[in-house]
């Protein structure tokens, strides 16, 4: 198992199965069991994230293992999930009283000056990246652990570094040298 903190984040282009099923294999993980799940799903519809949404809360709630959801703040209030992560361009319209009762609001950042404003807005969290070249940013350098490193000491908050991070101790031992908190994984995750 990692000793970095792991977070799953769903995504089911990656994915050789249905998405629910994957984060049902999710749930069950002995090894490399992720802290937590991001319900990521750009490719399917509103309803059909709310219903994915629910069953995913259902799993997760049964397997003690914390849902975030992802962009849908008023899906998450009505559900009664305590964790979000938002695009930062969300983030800056959603409203101040609704940032309150979240006990995990994550962003995206892509640069310092991203990461401060995001400290500002009231994010608990920054989800710094791509770290890594990866299949999910083809043809887009990654901006490497240096900018991890400056994201992590430009601000207060958690940074959790992602893009290309799988299940290596020595990629985690880097991320965590740079300043890291925890990755999220795509890719590996979705193919357990």
């Amino acid at each position: 198992m990692s000793e970095l903190p792991l977070i799953a984040v769903t995504d089911s282009a990656s994915c050789p199965r249905p998405l629910p099923e994957q984060i049902e294999r999710l749930t069950k993980l002995t090894q490399q069991r992720p802290q937590a799940v991001i319900l990521r799903a750009k490719d399917i519809d509103c309803a059909a994230y709310r219903s994915l949404a629910k069953n995913t809360k259902h799993l997760c709630t049964a397997a003690g293992l914390p849902l975030i959801l992802h962009s849908d703040w008023q899906l998450a209030r009505e559900l009664g999930i305590s964790r979000l992560h938002l695009p930062l361009a969300l983030l800056r319209q959603m409203p101040t009283c609704e940032r309150a009762p979240l006990a995990w609001l994550s962003t995206s950042v892509h640069s310092v000056d991203e990461a401060l404003e995001a400290q500002g807005l009231g994010a608990s969290v920054l989800i710094a990246g791509h770290i890594y070249a990866t299949q999910c940013k083809a043809g887009l350098a990654p901006r490497g652990l240096r900018f991890l490193h400056e994201v992590c000491k430009a601000v207060q908050l958690p940074v959790y570094a992602i893009g290309g991070i799988g299940f290596d101790a020595t990629q985690h031992a880097e991320l965590r040298t740079q300043g890291a908190r925890g990755a999220c994984v795509m890719s590996a995750y979705m193919r357990v």
